[in-house]
């Protein structure tokens, strides 16, 4: 495997990519304190290792925090892996974590990023030595409460076998036409708490910079992430020992909360912190809470 720093880093991140076994290139940004304690960031779908949760990068240092986030493959500058699995996931980590010199560390993830968490934290056992949850929401292995805004067409086919990334492309294309827009699509139609927290200038930029990357390369990506998030995981969730983390919005309508409670209910030790009133960007209000939890 070979290391190349990435051109163009943006303030307060460190870039690079390695070269994995099967010839993939597997692109991650860093944050924070190079010797500070390693967090693993499992980033949502769509986006990228542009993902921090923080508006300013400096926050990390001060926290001891070594912020690491690998784009999954497809997204960004990683390359697609086909026929990938959720549970194919931590290879590739470990090749990440071994050549940054980084033994035990804790895993994090916004959103559409928590099965890859977990499945690191099944696949790595005391070397992960603590695990966050954002929003997140638990395996098909239960009924999902869909949210309405979901067309029944696509809740049918993202249970189906290998057809379902195909069906539910179409549906994600535009959103790769303007990235950018992303924010305020959502600030548009999300609840008062996070168009608040989306309103914000710096939020809305870092996530207008993530999503745009992470979208780089069309919506397959995107689709392929989506559907193996509905069809089982490969790992069972009482294979997680460590103590779970989960912080989740009451008032997250992009992954509602009853999707938060059923993951926390399936975890052998969790600790849920339901954040009242608040929506599925909450992290940006809450971070040191979050961060204070991984690393103590």
């Amino acid at each position: 495997m070979r290391q190349q720093r990435g051109h163009g880093e943006r303030p307060g991140s460190r870039e690079g990519h390695i070269r994995l076994p099967d010839g993939r290139t597997l692109a991650y940004a860093e944050y924070g304190d190079p010797a500070g304690r390693p967090v693993l960031g499992c980033h949502g779908s769509p986006s990228s290792r542009l993902e921090r949760h923080v508006e300013d990068p400096e926050d990390y240092r001060r926290w001891g925090v070594r912020f690491v986030v690998p784009d999954r493959p497809g997204f960004g500058c990683s390359d697609p892996q086909p026929g990938r699995r959720v549970v194919d996931w931590p290879a590739d980590v470990a090749r990440l974590t071994d050549h940054l010199g980084i033994d035990e560390f804790a895993v994090l993830s916004l959103s559409g990023g928590a099965a890859y968490a977990l499945a690191c934290a099944s696949a790595f056992g005391s070397r992960v030595r603590g695990v966050g949850i954002l929003g997140g929401a638990p395996p098909p292995d239960v009924p999902w409460p869909w949210p309405q805004w979901v067309p029944r067409r696509l809740r049918a086919a993202a249970h189906r076998p290998s057809p379902a990334a195909a069906l539910l492309r179409p549906a994600f294309a535009p959103m790769a036409v303007r990235p950018a827009a992303i924010p305020r699509y959502l600030q548009a139609r999300l609840n008062p708490a996070d168009r608040r927290v989306i309103g914000r200038p710096t939020v809305r930029r870092i996530l207008a910079e993530t999503f745009t990357e992470g979208l780089r390369n069309g919506a397959a990506p995107l689709a392929e992430d989506r559907a193996l998030l509905f069809r089982p995981w490969g790992f069972p969730l009482t294979a997680v020992r460590q103590h779970v983390h989960i912080w989740h919005g009451t008032q997250d309508w992009q992954v509602p909360v009853g999707l938060g409670r059923v993951l926390a209910a399936m975890l052998p030790a969790c600790t849920p912190h339901w954040l009242a009133g608040e929506g599925h960007f909450a992290v940006f209000d809450h971070a040191a809470e979050v961060y204070g939890a991984l690393v103590a």
